[in-house]
């Protein structure tokens, strides 16, 4: 898929002409980054936001002990950094390239005079921004009201893909840890309810977590 249909597909440019995403596309960076790159860090100034051409990151926050808490798994076609070119303030959270990834790159001044001369993109912004929120409250709910095994259902199903025989599949890799790291628990928790699924028969997964399938509905409670 080329960049401007990613454009053409994004919350934020999506209803604009042709010649609009053009000139968009035109105003990027390119840039290639290696696998296990730090690209962003929290606290850093910004002047820039990203669009994924190709690969994936992780967005993850840490706190003083250094444990870290993955916020999200972004990938081909999700944009990133485009909060701090709305508010000014620092970047509030590290991004983590996952593999070799190819990036688009619009600087803030180039997007803040395209919000200035195209309503269409104001309006798509102000939608993007109350659907972040919506994620963040979904988020805050699971994190207070589930327990372990109820966060990774939750998790699982929002990163799986329906299929024609009623499965469901999980195509990018995810260790323990990533898993541990994205619900907020120890990783050999997640070991051991993995391995109560995995000889149930409800999941099929391969040795590196590269393949995940939902072979029938997950139990409700552990």
């Amino acid at each position: 898929m080329k960049f401007i249909d990613l454009l053409r597909n994004s919350e934020l440019f999506c209803g604009l002409k042709e010649n609009e995403l053009s000139s968009i596309e035109n105003l990027t960076i390119k840039k290639t980054v290696s696998k296990n790159m730090l690209l962003i860090s929290e606290g850093d100034t910004s002047d820039s936001m990203y669009f994924i051409v190709e690969g994936s990151v992780n967005v993850m926050v840490s706190n003083k002990e250094g444990e870290e808490f993955i916020l999200s798994t972004l990938i081909k076609g999700d944009i990133f950094g485009e909060l701090s070119l709305l508010d000014g303030n620092p970047r509030s959270a590290n991004v983590v390239t996952l593999e070799k990834c190819f990036f688009a790159i619009l600087r803030k001044t180039d997007f803040q005079e395209l919000m200035k001369n195209n309503p269409t993109i104001v309006t798509n912004v102000i939608t993007f921004l109350c659907n972040r929120i919506r994620l963040v409250n979904s988020l805050a709910q699971s994190m207070a009201l589930m327990d372990v095994y109820g966060r990774l259902v939750r998790l699982l199903y929002d990163l799986a893909s329906p299929e024609k025989d009623g499965k469901r599949t999980i195509e990018h890799p995810l260790t323990n840890q990533s898993i541990a790291a994205r619900i907020g628990c120890r990783r050999e928790s997640i070991s051991r309810i993995f391995s109560a699924l995995n000889k149930g028969g409800y999941l099929t997964t391969d040795k590196d977590k590269k393949k995940i399938i939902i072979n029938r509905k997950l139990p409700s409670a552990w």
